[in-house]
């Protein structure tokens, strides 16, 4: 490849970093609501995780007896969930979490890479392409200050 086309290769701290961070930035998504639903049952299913829900909670609101209507729910008797809930976590959604996050800061570092090499190149093209003072004007200020 050309100069211009050269890849980055991640060094191993970058890896650890970004992996660190993907995981660190997942585990706090898990505070992220994606969906909230309720089963026929009378069961209300809760989706966490961003971008992709990687734990699920369900279960029994509370005051069932007598049995409401869905609409009814929060209204009547709050989104309190029973004590009988529960949490089942999706570990395939949750790398592809990570992932995306570990994507999201490698792609950042490229980014950084190719906006400082671009500022580089230009620096040394305006130092390069600056032209010196010519000599005779160099020798005429010399002139003129000499003789006073």
């Amino acid at each position: 490849m050309g100069q211009d086309g050269v890849m980055i290769r991640p060094r191993l701290r970058y890896l650890v970093l970004f992996l660190s961070l993907g995981l660190l930035a997942s585990y706090v998504s898990v505070n992220v609501l994606t969906s909230y639903s309720y089963l026929p049952s009378g069961v209300a299913i809760s989706n966490y995780g961003f971008p992709l829900p990687w734990e699920t909670v369900s279960g029994i609101l509370c005051g069932q007896s007598p049995p409401q209507p869905h609409q009814a729910y929060s209204i009547l008797n709050g989104p309190c969930l029973a004590s009988c809930c529960v949490t089942t976590y999706n570990l395939a959604f949750l790398l592809f979490d990570v992932l995306f996050y570990v994507g999201i800061g490698y792609l950042s570092l490229l980014s950084y890479h190719r906006l400082m090499r671009g500022i580089d190149r230009r620096a040394s093209e305006l130092v390069s392409n600056q032209q010196s003072e010519p000599e005779e004007f160099a020798n005429v200020e010399n002139e003129d200050q000499s003789s006073y």
